[in-house]
């Protein structure tokens, strides 16, 4: 049964002339454009946009916590017997993934719970965040090798150990780190290392001073390929929000993890000319525009996280040049005529303009962290967020849509969860710009906790922030445990 709970009703601090990276507030405030969304509008969205597609017990999975990788667009339970249409006539690539249960789809959803206990403090959110975490590190982590199985096909764990993906294993991470974040959860943290532990033991190749795709050799060549995602996912999934509040010792070695993930990414994938990532570069073909993963969502994401990387380590060269490639990726991949960002460069060098929701959320995301420090990287801001809130969300169904397209932009239709569509892009993006609007606007964001003591190390999520305020109160649900709600200021 869920516990009632009481919501703290606190006034937002706010401590004026508090600078937000190189300038003041009030600076940055003065070059922002005037309808920019605030903070409040950001967590409308959540709440009202996002929040009820998952809290359904539907969402919840049987036993709580198995949450399931495919729902109807209305949000139910499928009868497979007789799906319904968004499923019936979905692509190939879809469908072919019917009757599989994928543990990153259960990681990303148990993400999404965190986010929405971290934006509104409802410890109904964090049960469902710690039961979602539960599930993923008794069924789904291998005590004998420290790996995670990436899908169940009728019972059965698949694939074989050392077949399995680092991008998979990198999402199962995603909904664990979420919850130790916000828990400091001891027992969490010690499977989050193991299997971090298993991945770079097991997938780091000397040779490439990179991470493989999967380490057991095949005939297809998969133990062959190079991938981006191999890299980049460990750093987002679950390295950067962690780094920063692990113990010292733990802290040193995932520093220096995180500066090997980061040199990789710049000498194999990055374009400097271009100012792109390549996805996969094992084929020399794959290096050209249109290729696997070559995209504006990757390359805004690799940028982002080199960006907050080289701010974390202090390493102002990595901090410049992710800078640099950031603001080329944005003004490439905006298009004024319609307020949108577009997603990719095709092979002629035009852009695509069909939106992918993960993409899209990605520019927005990367745009936002810029105009912490540059606000002129804040003026697509408030059109790319006006279409996301009109076109890209389902306001009959709730949650966003996978994309939308034709000279009209109308949303595509499809399933709105899948094998790799969750909440887990929409959460982030609900998130980010709920921080960074609050930043913005010179006004205090407020995010809640679970630690077992009221004085840890909290953080606002891949920020650095002042904490302005602290308010405490025992946590229904949670023994031991202290509902922490914190003011932060001046994010940068």
């Amino acid at each position: 049964m869920l516990k009632p709970f009481l919501l703290l009703s606190i006034m937002a601090v706010f401590i004026p002339g508090l600078p937000v990276g190189a300038q003041s507030v009030p600076d940055i405030q003065a070059q922002l454009p005037r309808d920019l969304p605030t903070g409040e509008r950001w967590l409308k969205h959540f709440n009202e946009d996002l929040l009820p597609f998952w809290n359904l017990p539907d969402a919840w999975g049987n036993p709580r916590g198995d949450f399931p990788t495919f729902r109807g667009n209305d949000g139910k339970v499928i009868d497979w017997t007789k799906p319904p249409e968004e499923l019936a006539t979905a692509p190939g690539w879809i469908k072919e993934t019917f009757g599989r249960e994928y543990v990153r789809m259960k990681s990303r959803q148990t993400y999404f719970y965190g986010v929405a206990y971290h934006l509104t403090g409802d410890p109904k959110m964090l049960e469902l965040a710690r039961d979602g975490a539960a599930f993923i590190r008794k069924q789904a982590l291998d005590p004998k090798t420290g790996s995670a199985v990436s899908y169940w096909e009728k019972g059965e764990a698949k694939p074989e150990v050392l077949a399995r993906t680092t991008q998979d294993l990198a999402y199962a991470e995603l909904g664990l780190a979420m919850y130790y974040y916000l828990t400091r959860d001891e027992a969490t943290l010690r499977d989050i290392k193991k299997l971090k532990r298993h991945i770079f033991t097991q997938y780091w190749n000397p040779e490439w001073q990179a991470l493989r795709w999967v380490k057991k050799a095949s005939p297809d060549g998969e133990h062959l390929r190079q991938e981006l995602v191999a890299q980049l996912d460990q750093v987002n999934a679950y390295m950067l929000l962690l780094t920063p509040i692990l113990p010292e010792a733990d802290r040193k070695e995932w520093t220096a993890d995180l500066k090997r993930l980061a040199q990789a990414m710049v000498k194999d994938y990055h374009d400097a000319d271009r100012h792109l990532f390549w996805g996969t570069i094992h084929d020399p073909a794959q290096r050209k525009l249109g290729s696997r993963h070559t995209d504006f969502g990757h390359s805004a994401k690799a940028y982002w996280m080199l960006e907050r990387i080289g701010r974390l380590t202090k390493d102002q060269a990595l901090v410049d040049l992710a800078t640099t490639g950031a603001k080329a990726v944005l003004k490439q991949a905006y298009l004024p005529e319609s307020g949108t960002w577009g997603s990719r460069l095709q092979p002629d060098g035009s852009v695509n303009t069909g939106k992918e929701w993960w993409i899209y959320a990605e520019l927005d995301q990367l745009a936002e962290t810029l105009a912490l420090t540059d606000p002129t990287q804040a003026s697509p801001l408030p059109r790319t967020a006006d279409f996301w809130f009109r076109v890209m969300v389902d306001h009959r169904g709730h949650e966003v849509w996978g994309g939308a397209g034709g000279p009209d932009f109308e949303p595509w239709e499809g399933p709105k969860i899948h094998q790799w569509k969750s909440g887990y892009h929409s959460a982030e993006h609900a998130l980010v710009g709920y921080l960074t609007a609050q930043a913005l606007h010179g006004q205090a964001a407020h995010l809640y906790f679970a630690p077992p003591s009221a004085m840890a190390l909290l953080r606002p999520y891949f920020f650095e922030g002042t904490a302005t305020s602290r308010t405490s109160q025992a946590l229904p649900g949670f023994p031991g445990r202290q509902k922490v709600d914190v003011a932060f200021t001046a994010l940068r």
